[in-house]
């Protein structure tokens, strides 16, 4: 009797897209036409926007990611920043792919399978945390967002992006404060500036239904037809959204809240 498929996003389906993205060469094209380069990425950041990320981090700090999959973007980040940089995944298939990977650099890179909805975050102190598309499967966000905030070196900062879509009964746009995220963080006193990477998540979104419809046969020649189907899912919601105006993409960088709070008359310290 054939096993009922493990259900989409959780850690058996995680596992099984990176068993068979790791080495799968239609794969390999897909994240090169839609994302600009091959990080095996599963997500909405692409090359110009992880660019842009980057230079948004000082070299030689202490980072920590969240939802790093496979450890790509991670090796990535590290070759333009020579950080020492800790990712974190809940699929225990990406984690073990990142640390066969990078195992002669584990000074400077290493990978850990935690499920932080269970378990505490390790470490501390961090200069940076990264949490690219990833706060999503994190549970309550004002709850993660003071787990992190914790995290944090007294001047370290959370690099989180986030997109959201608009309600079909909605008249306004979504502004950075009027996201979940944004609404999260006002609440609860956060200091923070934005980037908007609306345009490009719109464009991003058509790309790779376009791209994923073109290589469908050649995934399912490859025996990959469970990939093809886990970015067509997506894919296709992306699409319809783009196509509406209706989705929104933020990367939000936010200040440690104590800091703020002890140095909240300093003009430069206003939100925006």
């Amino acid at each position: 009797m054939k096993p009922e498929p493990a259900e989409m996003f959780s850690r058996d389906w995680y596992n099984e897209y990176f068993r068979r993205a790791e080495y799968s060469a239609v794969h390999s094209r897909f994240c090169e036409k839609v994302y600009g380069k091959d990080l095996c990425q599963h997500g909405l950041m692409d090359i110009e926007e992880l660019d842009f990320l980057i230079t948004l981090i000082k070299p030689r700090s202490k980072i920590l990611e969240i939802g790093c999959s496979n450890g790509h973007i991670t090796e990535y980040i590290y070759a333009h920043t020579q950080s020492q940089i800790l990712g974190l995944d809940f699929s225990d298939v990406a984690i073990k792919q990142a640390q066969d990977r990078t195992k002669d650099r584990q000074e400077a890179l290493r990978f850990t399978r935690v499920d932080l909805i269970q378990e505490e975050i390790p470490g501390s102190n961090y200069d940076y945390i990264l949490l690219i598309d990833s706060i999503y499967f994190l549970g309550e966000l004002r709850d993660a967002i003071q787990r992190f905030n914790q995290k944090l070196s007294s001047s370290g900062k959370m690099l989180v992006s986030f997109f959201q879509t608009k309600e079909d009964n909605a008249e306004e746009d979504l502004s950075p404060q009027s996201t979940d995220f944004g609404a999260a963080l006002e609440d609860l006193g956060f200091a923070y500036k934005w980037y908007d990477f609306t345009e490009n998540v719109k464009r991003h979104g058509i790309l790779n239904y376009l791209v994923g419809e073109e290589l469908k046969d050649a995934f399912e020649q490859e025996g990959n037809s469970f990939l093809y189907e886990a970015r067509a899912v997506e894919n296709r919601s992306f699409k319809e959204s783009a196509e509406n105006n209706a989705i929104f993409r933020y990367l939000y960088v936010i200040e440690r809240l104590d800091r703020i709070l002890s140095e909240k008359t300093s003009p430069e310290n206003e939100n925006h």
